[in-house]
């Protein structure tokens, strides 16, 4: 039905299906838009679910989840997500993400450190947090570890203030020397948010304590579902996604957008993004009302560092005053704050919006205009495969995928009739005869 469905199995060595990966050409395709940031789903692996599934997972224009290849695996072993991790990047004609997102898993980390040298690796936060009860657990508060833990890991922008604060809360909590804290500690860069910000994530990296990471197969499995049942509402659940894919391009296509102010770059941004992502940045529109100082502190050059306040939520409901240094470029057009929202959410924060204010600037430079955001942008789900541009020559899987999908167009066509079936059996047998002599003749 696909003939650029791509699968690879793994068999043991009594003939048994160990491990096994595919991907449909939908998702294929969809990893050449928005291949940047790609997450690791686990879920089901690590919580012994009846179906051992992992999922690689992106997101859309619209910010909403897309799958990118699915696998079965035998086990959490080294072998097992190095073969998974492989076939996978061999589905992608060997073209790493930027970024890979996934659990806390050691083993997994070790993998994807070996197999995508070159990609940034963040663990999610929420997986650091939902572990903790287990890691400590008696004779510990751990509502009382949870909250401060939480102020830690939000409130300090810079790794060094982060540093601070971490040792004296866990000097404070009485935990600094337990294994577990000291070894998430050790994997900080990896998952505490001041030190992901050089790191694009395009809002795939929740932020906020309350945020949540919604699963791709919600409500369709769960660790009772079995393998035949997942596969007999697998398209359903494929379908549902693409269906909410294309009603959020009609949406962005065909409604007005209703501004909340009367920014200029808010106007530009709704004759470009999508309406899912406007309303996203439209928050940050908003958030400018709470910043009410805008300072420039430092000048050298055409860079010019500011100072700006703003009123932000603090535990129990009360606001206290903050400052976010925004560091501006007036001759390249280039802006930086401390935040780093441009990196987590790939949209300008208020800090930085009220910095181009300041400065006269309407216009969002183009730099900050992401071309995976925007609804003008054309997107075709179909793969090409009228060129062998693409194909690793080298690689054996590549040579076999190629071959196939050219051969079901042969078989497609010779069916039509039987004149057309002969025509096809003897072309058949010729192609087998070159090869054979191919074979026979000396090799230089």
């Amino acid at each position: 039905m696909d003939p650029n469905f791509f699968y690879v199995v793994d068999l043991n060595e009594k003939g048994y299906m160990r491990n096994l990966f595919w991907a449909d050409a939908r998702s294929r395709v969809a990893y050449r838009y928005f291949g940047d940031v790609v997450a690791i789903d686990c879920t089901c692996l690590a919580n012994k679910y009846k179906v051992p599934l992992v999922l690689f997972l992106g997101v859309n224009h619209h910010g909403q989840s897309i799958l990118l290849g699915c696998g079965l695996l035998a086990g959490e072993t080294t072998e097992s997500y190095t073969w998974l991790l492989r076939a996978w990047l061999t589905c992608m004609l060997g073209r790493p993400p930027q970024a890979i997102i996934t659990d806390h898993c050691k083993t997994l980390q070790n993998v994807i450190a070996d197999v995508f040298p070159r990609a940034s690796h963040c663990i999610f936060l929420s997986s650091i947090m939902q572990n903790l009860p287990e890691n400590l657990g008696l004779p510990f508060d751990l509502e009382a570890i949870k909250a401060e833990l939480t102020r830690v890991i939000h409130y300090f922008l810079r790794p060094e203030e982060f540093e601070a604060a971490w040792v004296e809360m866990t000097q404070r909590q009485g935990i600094k020397d337990q294994k577990w804290i000291q070894s998430i500690y050790k994997d900080r860069k990896h998952w505490v948010p001041a030190y992901l910000k050089e790191i694009f994530l395009a809002g795939m990296y929740p932020l906020e304590p309350n945020e949540t990471v919604t699963r791709f197969f919600e409500g369709y499995l769960d660790e009772h579902t079995t393998l035949k049942d997942f596969f007999n509402t697998y398209h359903q659940a494929l379908q549902s996604h693409h269906q909410h894919e294309a009603l959020a391009d009609i949406d962005s296509r065909n409604l007005s957008f209703l501004l909340k102010s009367r920014s200029y770059v808010e106007m530009q941004l709704s004759k470009l993004y999508t309406n899912k992502v406007l309303r996203r940045f439209q928050r940050e529109v908003e958030g400018m009302y709470s910043c009410f100082s805008t300072r420039q502190v430092n000048a050298d050059g055409p860079v010019i560092t500011y100072m700006v306040k703003e009123k932000i939520e603090v535990e129990g409901n009360r606001r206290e005053t903050k400052d976010f240094e925004v560091i501006y470029n007036a001759t390249e057009m280039d802006i930086v704050c401390v935040c780093g929202l441009f990196n987590f959410r790939g949209y300008l924060c208020r800090h930085s919006l009220c910095v181009l204010s300041q400065n006269g600037t309407e216009e969002l430079p183009p730099q900050y205009i992401l071309m995976r955001w925007r609804k003008d942008v054309k997107r075709s789900y179909v793969l090409d495969n009228s060129c062998t541009s693409s194909i690793d020559t080298n690689n054996p899987i590549h040579r076999y995928d190629h071959l196939y999908k050219c051969i079901v167009r042969v078989v497609e066509e010779g069916g039509r009739s039987e004149d057309r079936r002969k025509v096809t059996l003897q072309g058949l047998e010729q192609i087998l005869s070159k090869l054979h002599l191919a074979e026979d003749q000396p090799r230089d």
